[in-house]
């Protein structure tokens, strides 16, 4: 009798498991693991990743999750053909990603390769043959998109090349529309046909945005921009080359790039308050403390006046206690900070300069609660917060917490090659402290 209740009660337990899913059931999705591991699976099988990017509160994606993720059907070619992972685009990891690949509406079902990059995009609900027909087509690379960059690479078209490159950068896709901006220079070195100059444009409107401007594009950027001098659009080649220069420490041309942008602008232009910060910015890689400030200064004046919304009035202010802390003066730089996060005091981005300039100002308590402040408001899911608690940890000493933020940093962002060495270079100090 005993032996009978334990065999049943194992039967029950196989049957529950799902770790031996049966071949009637829907996808079986990953869900609440980092990103990367679905791409190291993803290489290692030699399959695409399905990315199911919902909402909560988001009716046809539950629409979409009951009449096709869990049918039989689509269950078995999941299986089959690719690695089905499933984020919430709004907390943790989740947001990044969406973010990453540009999602702004529910349900959106994303076919990503091995490498990371997407391959194309479902929108909306689907019935479940439809949805096999659809993903069909775009894992054999037979769908409009994947049809009009095959017919660009045989025959230049600006104009093609401009609407795809407008296709692309609303899905932050610059994988593939790096290669036709480049390619646009090449065939129309003037950027003379309007869909030539588009793709340019776009390609360094999502370098700029990702704050990765390289050097190729920094390059065609100081030999395109003086032939498109009468396009008012031409500035924001001069605002991305300024940021780019003022980073690398070239104050002088930086400097030479921000002038350059405001004088195609008119003084009440939105961006002209960017170009100002960027203005500030060059002054600070040149050492210029008092021209820097009047840069701010005068972009925060300038912001007041044009409509930017919450966040953007508290990045100029950011950057204006960027400038006072590089002027010397600690305590106006923290009350500017203040002021600056006083109406998006949950934004993850702000949050970790905040913490950046406070450790600047060596003032590591502030530090570490701005930090862990972006990492909360992130749920954990944003490297470059996790980096930031890690930097001011490892100022106050907490060299334990330092790594383990680093580490979680690195986790979410295998390719973060700052947060990896500083993460390397933790785990020296902690080796070779005395037992």
């Amino acid at each position: 009798m005993r032996r009978s209740v334990l065999l049943a009660a194992f039967a029950l337990a196989v049957v529950a498991s799902p770790a031996a899913p049966s071949r009637a059931q829907g996808i079986s999705f990953s869900e609440g693991r980092p990103f990367a591991e679905a791409l190291r699976r993803a290489r290692a099988e030699k399959k695409p990743v399905l990315l199911d990017a919902y909402a909560v509160w988001c009716g046809p994606c539950k629409q979409l999750d009951r009449l096709t993720f869990a049918d039989p059907k689509v269950g078995e070619w999941a299986r089959k053909n690719v690695v089905a992972v499933k984020l919430d685009a709004e907390k943790g990891e989740g947001r990044r990603i969406s973010q990453r690949f540009a999602v702004r509406a529910f349900p959106t079902v994303l076919f990503i390769d091995p490498a990371g990059n997407e391959i194309d995009r479902l929108s909306g609900v689907f019935g479940p043959q439809e949805f096999l027909g659809a993903a069909d087509a775009i894992l054999s690379g037979k769908t409009p998109l994947a049809a009009a960059i095959a017919k660009l690479k045989e025959t230049w078209d600006p104009a093609l090349a401009g609407g795809l490159a407008a296709q692309l950068a609303q899905r932050n896709d610059l994988a593939r529309l790096r290669p036709i901006a480049l390619r646009a220079v090449e065939e129309d070195p003037s950027l003379a046909e309007e869909g030539a100059r588009e793709a340019f444009l776009y390609l360094v409107s999502l370098e700029h945005g990702a704050g990765a401007l390289s050097a190729e594009t920094l390059d065609l950027i100081e030999s395109l921009a003086p032939r498109l001098a009468a396009d008012p659009r031409a500035a924001i080649l001069h605002l991305a080359a300024a940021e780019a220069q003022a980073r690398a420490g070239n104050g002088a041309a930086a400097r030479a790039s921000a002038l350059a942008g405001l004088k195609l602008l008119p003084e009440d232009a939105p961006l002209a308050a960017d170009l100002h910060v960027a203005l500030a910015a060059a002054e600070r890689a040149s050492g210029k403390p008092e021209a820097a400030l009047a840069a701010a200064r005068r972009a925060v004046a300038l912001g007041e006046k044009a409509s930017g919304g919450a966040w953007a009035r508290a990045s100029r202010l950011l950057a204006l206690a960027e400038t006072l802390a590089f002027a010397r003066q600690g305590d106006e730089a923290k009350k500017t900070l203040e002021v600056a996060l006083g109406s998006v005091s949950n934004d993850p981005a702000l949050l970790v300069r905040a913490s950046a300039l406070l450790v600047r100002l060596k003032d590591l308590p502030a530090a570490v609660a701005r930090a862990r402040s972006a990492v909360d408001a992130s749920q954990g899911g944003d490297a470059r917060a996790q980096a930031a608690l890690g930097e001011a940890l490892a100022a106050s000493g907490d060299v334990k917490g330092a790594v383990a933020a680093f580490g979680r940093a690195v986790e979410l962002e295998p390719e973060n090659r700052d947060a990896r060495r500083r993460l390397e270079s933790l785990r020296g100090r902690t080796a070779k402290k005395p037992a």
